[in-house]
């Protein structure tokens, strides 16, 4: 029997640890004894730690009494310290959680678009692309302006921005009079931030036994003392629901009432009735642009690692006040 595992064995765990809890420990367990790991003792270690908490868990703690003290330590002297560890691991708070949120995301993904195949991140721009940038890099028209133009003729559509990123990730910069031309974004944040505000929706999935949606909640955060405002939640953001929000949000009276400037994305939920409320006052960004909004972008990000991870809802009243 060996002492500990190998170094590389817990590896195909990770793949493991897509599949429901307990078939991540069957398979756990099967692999264990497979490897004449000591499985029994682990299996009598948590049958105890079962009963104990059957009998003696009140919605406190658990109540071990010396002899249950000491059956658990000669059980668990006899399971390798690299198989406690890995055994922790799977049964970590933690990993239920992830465990949970995936099945919630799952099924909220596939009740909304059953159809639908959708790939993590924004669509690759294609080596092939890439490859004629610098092919035509190296032909001698390095401004950004050429660059588009000989891709046009290619039968290929880029902006300026990305052949300026594919440059930038491969050492290569164009010809000075083919900069950035006019104000950026951030030199706007700057002169407009007292009078800006940033707005987008926060996708949360709900529910676990029965029906599993998606919940939607509409933040606007202020781009000069990153003030965030919590505008509603809903699993239905219709064009109705939407302009209903932002009229309430810049009615006279209201913080957001004297923002001149709301920067939206290109997001179907705003319709004709979202936008004729917002009239001069929108500024709806390009498609595949997160960084035009990017203070709100950021925030949803954070909120997301720091926060909703970490928590599981149940009902669409639930993340009210998490969002708070």
């Amino acid at each position: 029997m060996p002492k500990t595992a190998p170094a590389d064995e817990p590896a195909p765990l990770s793949a493991a640890s897509k599949q429901p809890f307990r078939i991540r420990m069957a398979l756990w367990m099967a692999c264990g004894a497979a490897l004449g790991l000591p499985v029994d003792d682990l299996l009598a270690a948590i049958n105890q730690q079962m009963e104990v908490a059957r009998t003696t868990l009140d919605g406190k703690r658990l109540r071990w009494t010396p002899a249950q003290r000491l059956l658990q330590a000669a059980y668990l002297k006899r399971i390798p310290i690299r198989m406690r560890q890995i055994f922790h691991w799977i049964t970590t708070p933690d990993a239920l959680i992830r465990t949970v949120k995936r099945f919630q995301q799952r099924m909220a993904n596939s009740a909304a678009e059953p159809d639908a195949e959708r790939g993590p991140g924004r669509p690759w721009l294609g080596q092939d692309k890439v490859d004629a940038i610098l092919r035509i890099y190296d032909k001698g028209c390095t401004g950004l302006s050429r660059i588009v133009g000989e891709m046009a003729k290619c039968g290929f559509t880029v902006a300026e921005s990305t052949v300026r990123k594919v440059l930038t990730q491969h050492s290569r910069a164009p010809t000075p009079g083919n900069g950035r031309r006019g104000s950026t974004w951030s030199q706007f944040w700057k002169l407009h931030a007292h009078a800006t505000v940033g707005a987008d929706f926060i996708q949360i999935p709900i529910g676990l036994l029965g029906k599993v949606v998606n919940a939607f909640v509409f933040i606007a955060i202020e781009h000069d003392t990153r003030r965030v405002h919590l505008l509603g939640i809903t699993c239905h953001p219709t064009d109705a629901w939407c302009a209903n929000v932002l009229r309430s949000a810049t009615l006279s009276g209201e913080p957001l009432a004297r923002r001149r400037h709301w920067i939206l994305d290109n997001d179907g939920k705003y319709g004709e009735g979202a936008k004729r409320v917002l009239g001069t006052k929108l500024t709806q960004t390009v498609i595949h642009a997160p960084d035009m909004n990017a203070c709100v972008e950021r925030f949803i990000r954070s909120i997301q690692e720091e926060c909703l991870n970490h928590m599981i809802f149940l009902s669409e009243r639930s993340p009210a006040p998490c969002c708070r």
